[in-house]
């Protein structure tokens, strides 16, 4: 921003400015204390190493400590699949028993409602027997006249 832009702006406007400038003057002095850390903890570290094959040596050490976790983290993973899948099975045995158990339940009501209605038809049949003569009169008499 050019001097005779800054003439221009009002108090608030300034005030802004200002404020929005500190503002971004102590994000980068932050970042610049976390790169100077940084920084310092790479020097450290590499001084301790003292050449790269000690670095690279201490590097495998973090390697194997990461892959003895990761295989730790896969066995607990797998031995956790198979509890649910030993829950699953379980739950499974238990819903095929409940259905069989439906399932049978529904065939004895079926047949114990189906002899109820055969007995009442029976009883009906027996006790209006003038209408089974009738209905054998009757398809006596059209068996006579089918051609």
């Amino acid at each position: 921003m050019t001097e005779k832009e800054l003439r221009k702006l009002n108090r608030v406007e300034l005030l802004e400015l200002l404020l929005q400038m500190s503002r971004e003057n102590e994000e980068l002095q932050t970042r610049l204390k976390q790169t100077e850390a940084a920084l310092a903890e790479r020097q450290l570290k590499v001084g301790q190493a003292g050449s790269i094959a000690e670095a690279a040596l201490q590097l495998s050490g973090i390697f194997e400590t990461a892959q003895k976790a990761a295989d730790q983290y896969l066995a607990n993973v797998q031995a956790l699949s198979a509890r649910q899948e030993e829950i699953s099975a379980r739950m499974e045995a238990e819903t095929k028993q409940k259905c069989d158990a439906m399932v049978e339940r529904a065939k004895a009501d079926s047949e114990r409602y189906w002899d109820d209605i055969s007995r009442r038809m029976e009883d009906f049949y027996e006790a209006h027997a003038g209408l089974r003569e009738l209905l054998a009169v009757q398809t006596t008499a059209k068996q006579k006249n089918a051609p």
